[in-house]
């Protein structure tokens, strides 16, 4: 069996300082202990994973329980599947040193020094999965690490790597899973997967594109049987989200969404949508306009990429049935009026800023949009006035402030009221169109243009 000590010393010192931790630990309970799943597969691929999803042959709540005591940490249960989640969120020391990190056993409060905050741990009982019926989720038992290895997605998610202290850095692998690794093949491991959980039809085709895969022969024939069979529609849509989002946000984006639409078509989101090349241009030109909006405007909100592919990808679908399929699938208020702005807002954009000359009329305009509608409104123009305007108002416009404020108007006797507003806007919008540059000025505009005509 493959040793992997060396690969997990080739880890940062905070991950196995992390490791050792553990392990320390699980001796104390006599627990055999695993690192399994995708931090297994990246290991050995040399990809850097800091997620950490540990298999205890044991008690694995009461083994998180008494971890997250010890570093006094968050701990969340989820005893229906026999797992739960830590997470870090105090403050710590500084990372000791590798040898250190390899010394320290852990006492109460000594792990803190290693995990920084923001680490989550997922922490599970070795266990077996019984589908009961198809799509649903599944009853769960204690079990082996084989066990708990055969229940997993595909083969390359299906080794762990022992952390105990008297095997550490020992591979396990009951499946051939290495050697579909070395092949770059993506396998299932028996021949109802698809039927028992069928969002494995999306996860597999992410995993797909994020490697350069192949899918194994029966994988793939395995894969068209149960799109034939419909297995997507009949998964709860909260769940179909959760994949979808994920997709989303894969690097090779517009490829995973290619490839869903060509091996699963859409009809799991709904029976009317369809994937064009007009479509595939807007992904790719939503990808590029966010990324040099992130370039140029590091200083201004960071913009969630994932949401302007949904926004494109639902675009065809009438008003009415985009709020139902926005409504089923349970997306967040937020990213939903997003996606309803871009449908009904980006037309009329364009169509508005043609007449629009002065930046206050660029202005009122863009101000009232989320940056989310205005980056697609910019990928979708191919009128260079229009992309002007745009990006003026991202450059020149957008954040403008005035010197003056409610304190100011009520030094001048103005009497407080819903005007105040008004007012304010007025000479915003005069200091856009550049009627006056100092505060002096603005003062002066102020006086004798605004207030003087009330």
């Amino acid at each position: 069996m493959e040793n992997l000590t060396e690969k997990l010393k080739s880890c940062s010192s905070e991950i196995l300082a992390r490791l050792k931790f553990i392990a320390a630990l699980a001796g104390e309970f006599n627990y055999p202990v695993y690192i399994v799943g995708g931090f297994v597969r990246d290991l050995i691929l040399g990809v850097e994973d800091f997620d950490l999803d540990i298999v205890i042959e044991g008690d694995g709540i009461h083994f998180a329980k008494e971890l997250s005591h010890r570093l006094k940490a968050d701990f969340i249960k989820h005893r229906r599947f026999q797992t739960a989640t830590i997470v870090i969120k105090d403050k710590t020391h500084p990372h000791p040193a590798p040898q250190e990190a390899a010394a320290v056993k852990p006492s109460s409060g000594a792990g803190g020094r290693f995990f920084s905050i923001g680490t989550k741990i997922d922490i599970a009982t070795a266990r077996k999965e019984i589908y009961e019926q198809p799509a649903a989720l599944p009853r769960v038992s204690p079990g082996t690490i084989k066990d708990d290895l055969g229940r997993r997605d595909f083969s390359i998610n299906a080794m762990a790597v022992s952390i105990s202290e008297g095997a550490f850095g020992q591979l396990v692998d009951f499946y051939d899973s290495r050697e579909d690794l070395r092949n770059r093949r993506i396998r299932v491991l028996h021949s109802l997967s698809f039927i028992d959980d069928p969002t494995r039809l999306l996860r597999i085709i992410r995993f797909e594109q994020r490697f350069n895969f192949s899918l194994e022969k029966t994988t793939l024939r395995l894969l068209k049987e149960a799109v034939n069979l419909k297995m997507l529609q009949k998964v709860h849509k909260h769940r179909l989200r959760d994949e979808l989002i994920l997709i989303f946000k894969e690097p090779q984006t517009v490829r995973c969404i290619k490839r869903v639409y060509a091996l699963c078509g859409f009809e799991f989101i709904h029976p009317g949508l369809r994937l064009s090349s007009k479509m595939l241009a807007m992904l790719k030109k939503a990808n590029e306009t966010h990324m040099w909006f992130k370039n140029n405007f590091p200083h201004k909100r960071r913009l969630e990429l994932w949401v302007l592919y949904l926004a494109v990808l639902l675009e065809g679908l009438p008003s009415l049935t985009l709020r139902k399929v926005l409504m089923e699938f349970a997306f967040h208020k937020s990213e939903s009026k997003i996606v309803l702005s871009y449908k009904s807002d980006a037309q009329r954009i364009s169509l508005k800023l043609k007449g629009a000359v002065s930046p206050s009329s660029i202005y009122k305009i863009l101000e009232p949009l989320r940056y989310e509608v205005i980056i697609l409104a910019l990928a979708k123009t191919n009128e260079a006035r229009i992309k002007n305007k745009l990006i003026d108002f991202l450059r020149l416009y957008n954040g403008s402030r005035i010197f003056t404020s409610g304190h100011e108007l009520k030094a001048l006797g103005v009497q407080p009221g819903p005007h105040f507003k008004e007012i304010l806007k007025t000479l915003l919008y005069a200091k856009l169109d550049k009627k006056f540059h100092t505060k002096e000025e603005e003062l002066s505009y102020l006086q004798n243009v605004i207030l003087a005509k009330r």
